[in-house]
């Protein structure tokens, strides 16, 4: 442990790497920063790299696959190869998990995801600290009926299949004495404004993964990617109260990655924007404003407990 005691971890997600790519404007105004993706990059990395981690998790949409951009398949496979190299130099663990723009333009599938990372399709992985069990959902476990119907071939919405809900499972029934901390790509619940909320940025059956988060009682708290915000509310599961965590993106405003230091008792979530103030500014004025992505100032330095909390 590289902290005296804590075990110190970086989250990333949304990244949506795309090195010779241009920036993006979405339907409503806002930037995302793709024409700067080498710098982005860059600078992600020297912060990691300094930051004296223990590990390094990566919540999906490395690239900009699936469909919305319109990568072609050979340059989103280079990405998807460099990116894994390049994670692979940072001398500290890395899990990912896929995004829905992780998968292959066209066709809709995550074979070269899971090929180069050396993971099980549809499936995640759990890993054991002494103060807290982590547990990466994979929510792109769709049947090819469901990639087939979808635009683009692309299923914006999450859906975790049989096999990875198995596994889920034994992970909360095994977890012991260990509080669990869970994390996805798509959301198992709206952002606390309920605002703007559309079914494609959810997990379609989210109801099967909180019936079993409820029934175990030992998720302390929830984090996921994908809608481009930080946001945190807590909710009730069971008998107890879990905290649910959105991250922001890498791409747009306020280009930023995630701090965990876990101790037994508690975990410390702090937020960590990129020095590139012109391309922050860039992103935040973009649209009618991007400022709201930040979320609150009380959420950039937070601590969670990990111990059981009840309604």
């Amino acid at each position: 442990m590289a902290n005296g005691g804590l075990i110190s971890i970086g989250i990333c997600a949304d990244t949506h790497y795309w090195p010779d790519g241009r920036d993006f404007v979405s339907a409503d105004g806002s930037l995302q920063l793709q024409g700067s993706s080498k710098a982005l990059l860059a600078t992600l990395f020297g912060e990691l790299s300094q930051a004296k981690l223990d590990m390094v998790l990566h919540l999906g949409d490395l690239t900009c696959g699936g469909g919305t951009y319109a990568m072609t398949p050979d340059v989103f496979e280079i990405a998807v190869v460099d990116l894994y190299h390049t994670y692979r130099n940072l001398h500290t663990p890395v899990f990912a998990l896929p995004g829905n723009h992780d998968s292959m333009p066209g066709s809709g599938d995550w074979r070269v995801f899971h090929a180069v990372w050396g993971t099980p399709p549809g499936m995640g992985m759990t890993i054991d600290l002494p103060m807290a069990r982590l547990v990466l959902l994979n929510t792109h476990g769709h049947s090819p009926a469901q990639i087939a119907d979808a635009a683009d071939r692309d299923p914006v919405y999450g859906w975790v299949n049989d096999a990875e809900l198995a596994r889920l499972e034994e992970a909360l029934r095994t977890a012991g004495e260990r509080p669990v901390l869970l994390f996805t790509h798509q959301l198992l619940a709206p952002w606390s404004s309920g605002n703007d909320w559309r079914a494609f940025y959810g997990i379609q059956n989210t109801a099967a993964v909180l019936e079993l988060l409820a029934r175990y009682n030992n998720v302390r708290a929830v984090f996921q990617a994908h809608a481009h915000r930080l946001d945190l509310q807590q909710r009730r599961l069971g008998d107890q109260v879990c905290t649910f965590v959105i991250l922001p993106s890498l791409i747009e405003y306020p280009l930023a990655w995630m701090r965990l230091d876990l101790s037994p008792a508690t975990m410390r979530m702090r937020l960590n924007r990129l020095p590139l103030p012109d391309l922050q500014e860039a992103s935040r004025l973009s649209g009618a404003g991007q400022s709201w992505r930040a979320g609150h100032p009380e959420w950039w330095d937070l601590t969670i407990p990990l111990q059981e909390s009840h309604t």
